[in-house]
């Protein structure tokens, strides 16, 4: 099953791309309308011409409840206004019998095209979310999980916020796999990664790293917080119950490590010495953090 955020944004992608053929058809009716003499529409020179299109109604209404960055969209908006006020200058300019001024119509045609293309980027960046998503957990795929860290290290080093790689493994997730078949494996993995979104902000990075392995990135929190929302991941996951079938029931526990995002280090570096604090959990005994460097075993 996909993930309800992957389909949301997929649904986001498509509509963008529908409303972008409609404002691109919009454009060739009004050139039409200009050179051909044609006799505007009410809708073409009214006050609130931004609002009488299909794609007018819709950044106003439904892209609101879709998966667009929000000062993305209020661009959007206040571009495709300007788009529609400036078209219904030359439509009156055309109605009234005289000629367009060549400096309106650059305009208008800048316009256009500056909107066209911020709704091209808006679509592009969904389909890159959209495929830099893992299908089944919904949790980001490394394909750009380097790009996305070392933009979370760029800000620590600027701002002067502290970051952290939580690197996660499922203890015993071979037996899972290997005792109860690979669709509950499939629906632990689902679990938990829902598990964690339920744990963490919506800016905290959730990479699936592969198979039964995740990686968390959280950022402007100090190393006693960091702890904090490790351990309550490690006592939810721990305390999560799995109905296999009839009264059969399953728990996975999991190992944690956990490396600062220094500034002065590659992502690289933070994302080994994570693996490496969490394989020490994993030989202190499972179900406990550990933290890089110190050897510091939390719980």
């Amino acid at each position: 099953m996909i993930p309800t955020q992957t389909k949301k944004q997929e649904e986001t992608a498509r509509q963008l791309d529908t409303m972008l053929n409609s404002h691109r058809n919009w454009v060739y009716r009004l050139n039409k309308t200009l050179i051909c003499g044609l006799e505007p529409t009410r809708e073409m020179i009214a006050t609130d011409a931004h609002m009488h299109c299909t794609l007018g109604n819709w950044l106003e209404t439904r892209a609101r409840k879709l998966d667009i960055d929000p000062e993305t969209l209020e661009h959007l908006i206040s571009l495709h206004k300007s788009v529609h006020d400036l078209a219904r200058k030359m439509a009156t300019t055309v109605q009234d019998g005289a000629t367009i001024d060549v400096h309106l119509y650059d305009e208008f045609l800048s316009s256009s095209e500056r909107f066209v293309v911020l709704m091209e980027s808006a679509y592009d960046a969904l389909v890159a979310s959209i495929n830099a998503t893992d299908p089944l957990t919904g949790a980001e795929n490394r394909s750009l999980m380097t790009v996305r860290l070392e933009e979370r290290r760029r800000v620590a080093t600027t701002r002067n916020r502290r970051a952290w790689v939580i690197m996660i493994d499922l203890d015993h997730f071979k037996s899972v796999n290997d005792d109860h078949g690979h669709e509950v494996g499939d629906r632990v993995l689902k679990g938990f990664a829902a598990l964690v979104r339920d744990h963490i902000r919506d800016d905290d990075l959730f990479f699936r790293y592969g198979g039964e392995e995740f990686l968390l990135c959280i950022s402007g929190v100090s190393q006693p917080t960091v702890t904090r929302v490790a351990e309550r991941l490690r006592k939810a996951c721990a305390g999560r119950i799995y109905n296999i079938k009839n009264d059969l029931n399953l728990s996975v526990t999991a190992s944690f490590g956990i490396a600062e995002l220094a500034v002065h280090e590659q992502v690289a570096d933070a994302i080994n010495a994570a693996d490496t604090a969490m394989y020490a959990a994993k030989k202190a005994g499972r179900n406990r953090i550990v933290f890089d460097r110190a050897g510091e075993t939390v719980t």
